[in-house]
């Protein structure tokens, strides 16, 4: 009986004792950095905007830098960047060359002009700056880039739908990981604050949820997750997001959490209820000849 004890206390420390992730060391920048990364401009059809953004040479050496400008798209639910070769002239770069010493920084100006009559919506550039170097005799190109989120203002339609989602029925762990597909559907980006929480006895408070930026005409997917409650269960999840529109769109599903160490306390109340009626069993009488 002693050993039996033993062996489910081991077993009920496996599920409750916490796991510590290794920290790797921060790399160091080395090469060319950009900064912002974004900006965000809004400006009239007929009108023109200037800004500027920051290029430093993080090398040992002096090194020639390229500037230009491109257009960029996500791909659908990854949304990896997609560069293309920009469609008008409507950006265009005060600097196309410069030679920066070791670690010096320069500031390169940028001119942003729409024409009288376009249409309103969002217009995403990438502006690239980028350089040959040779390390120890191996020729390589160093690159950075920072993203210009352009919205012409007018007719600025920001909705969505809510393509798919998925979240389990049966959970066994520590948290209740979901699924959104949502696509934006209008003209320009927006933010979308993705967020979900239980409803029930016992449950834990609602948690921040992630905010993600929409681009027109794709689809993202998001992935978040829902604290456990305390106590096993059947519960009501919700999750979804709400917009900065404010538009909000949310899913309801019951779910049925059975953490690991109530599996392990049912395991042990049935195995020490055996012991004990065995215990509790009269042993039967043999008969004398």
């Amino acid at each position: 009986m002693k050993r039996t004890v033993i062996v489910l206390v081991l077993a009920l420390s496996l599920f409750v004792m916490p796991a510590y992730p290794a920290h790797a060391d921060a790399p160091t920048n080395k090469g060319l950095l950009i900064s912002p990364l974004r900006q965000y401009v809004s400006l009239n059809a007929g009108t023109q905007k200037s800004g500027t953004f920051t290029v430093a040479n993080l090398t040992d050496k002096s090194i020639d830098v390229s500037l230009l400008v491109k257009q960029f798209s996500v791909s659908d639910y990854s949304y990896n960047y997609k560069f293309s070769d920009t469609i008008n002239n409507w950006v265009s770069l005060g600097v196309t060359q410069t030679t920066l010493k070791p670690y010096q920084s320069q500031s390169i100006p940028y001119q942003i002009a729409v024409p009288p009559g376009s249409a309103g919506g969002g217009l995403y550039y990438t502006l690239f700056a980028s350089s040959n170097v040779t390390d120890k005799g191996v020729a390589s190109t160093i690159q950075a880039t920072t993203l210009l989120y352009v919205t012409v203002n007018g007719n600025l339609i920001r909705t969505s739908t809510l393509v798919s989602s998925s979240i389990p029925r049966f959970v066994f762990s520590n948290h209740i990981n979901y699924t959104v597909n949502v696509k934006n559907t209008g003209n320009t980006h927006y933010f979308a604050n993705f967020s979900g929480q239980l409803h029930g006895l016992f449950v834990r408070p609602a948690q921040t949820g992630n905010s993600h930026l929409l681009l027109p005409s794709t689809i993202r997917k998001i992935t978040g997750s829902i604290a456990t409650p305390p106590l096993p269960g059947i519960y009501e999840a919700t999750y979804g997001y709400k917009t900065d529109a404010d538009t909000s769109v949310y899913e309801s599903r019951l779910i049925i959490f059975i953490p690991p160490w109530s599996v392990a306390f049912v395991l042990a109340a049935a195995l020490f209820g055996s012991v004990y009626l065995k215990r509790k069993k009269p042993t039967p009488k043999t008969e004398e000849n």
